[in-house]
């Protein structure tokens, strides 16, 4: 019983090892070499990120990209705006939050 548990064990380590060295190893596209740096990669990167062609996360390209700037707006544009709608509106719900 014992000499089976130790064959079996051993099977596993050695099984376990053999996967552990192929995950290691790179298997994907050698034949590609770069023409650039990695500091230039790093560099266009960066200034992609900051003209907003870019952003960290799963989306690319960036959603955003070519739609128009939004301003926001201050606390005194929206209160002003509300004022205006409610007394366009006189049925809306009056609400004192602001």
């Amino acid at each position: 019983m014992k000499t089976i548990a130790f064959v079996l064990s051993a099977a596993l380590f050695a099984a376990t090892a053999a996967t552990a060295q192929e995950i290691g190893e790179y298997s994907g596209n050698t034949s590609f070499v770069s023409t650039k740096t990695r500091a230039e990669v790093k560099a266009e990167t960066l200034a992609a990120i900051q003209r907003g062609e870019l952003r960290d996360g799963e989306q690319y390209p960036d959603p955003r990209v070519g739609q128009p700037e939004v301003k926001a707006k201050t606390h005194a544009e929206v209160k002003a705006e509300l004022a205006a709608y409610r007394s366009e509106h006189k049925g809306a719900v009056q609400d004192t939050a602001l």
